[in-house]
C-alpha cells in the first residue's frame, strides 16, 4: 500500500505519543481493530468521511462510541483528532505507517515469498531463518503461490530480493557459458 507523507506524519505523531506513554503496542492493536471495524461497517466509514457531516458531528459520534469501548486515551484522542481534521479517509494509510514504525522499533522486517507450490512449515521456517540471518532482523513473511515461478522461489524483503528460481539459475548458467565462449 502506498502511504502518503501526510499519513506518515500522523503515524509518527501517534507512535511517538504512544511510545512516551509506553502504549505503542496497545495503540497499534486498537488502531488495527478500528480499521477492521471501519472496513466491515461501511455505514460508519461513510458517516465519518462524508463532507455532509460537520466535523463536530463526526467527533461527537466517535467520542460516544469509543469512550465505552475501552480504548486508551492516546487512541481516543488521535481518532477524534482525525475526525475533527477530516482525515479519516487516511486511516488505512496511517495504520499501515504505524505498523511500519512499530516494525522498525521492534527490529522486524516484512516480506513476501512467491513459489510455484505451497511450502511446508519446515520450508517456511528454513526460509525465515536464512532471510533473518541475512538481514539481521526478525522476519515476518507472507507466502503466495505464483504459477509464473518455475521451480524454486522468490523472496522480496525490504529492498532485498532473493531469486532462487529455476529461471534465474538457467539465466546465470547461460551468462556464464557466454562469458567462457568469448
Amino acid at each position: 500500500m502506498q502511504v502518503s507523507e501526510l499519513a506518515n506524519r500522523y503515524a509518527r505523531a501517534i507512535f511517538d505519543l504512544a511510545s512516551q506513554a509506553g502504549n505503542q503496542d496497545r495503540v497499534l492493536e486498537e488502531l488495527r481493530t478500528l480499521q477492521v471495524l471501519f472496513d466491515k461497517e461501511q455505514v460508519i466509514s461513510e458517516f465519518l468521511s462524508s463532507p455532509l457531516n460537520r466535523p463536530e458531528e463526526r467527533e461527537k459520534a466517535l467520542a460516544a462510541a469509543l469512550k465505552s469501548s475501552g480504548v486508551c486515551e492516546e487512541t481516543l484522542a488521535f481518532v477524534l483528532l482525525l475526525a475533527q481534521k477530516g482525515r479519516i479517509a487516511l486511516f488505512d494509510q496511517i495504520v499501515e505507517a504505524v505498523k511500519s514504525q512499530s516494525d522498525i522499533a521492534h527490529g522486524v522486517t516484512r516480506g513476501m515469498v512467491r513459489s510455484a507450490s505451497v511450502l511446508t512449515p519446515d520450508d517456511r521456517k528454513r526460509i525465515e531463518d536464512i532471510v533473518s540471518r541475512f538481514t539481521k532482523k526478525q522476519v515476518i513473511l507472507t507466502y503466495k503461490e505464483d504459477p509464473s515461478v518455475i521451480g524454486g522461489l522468490i523472496a522480496e524483503v525490504g529492498t532485498f530480493s532473493f531469486d532462487d528460481t529455476l529461471t534465474s539459475h538457467l539465466r546465470r548458467l547461460k551468462d556464464e557459458m557466454m562469458r567462457r565462449v568469448q
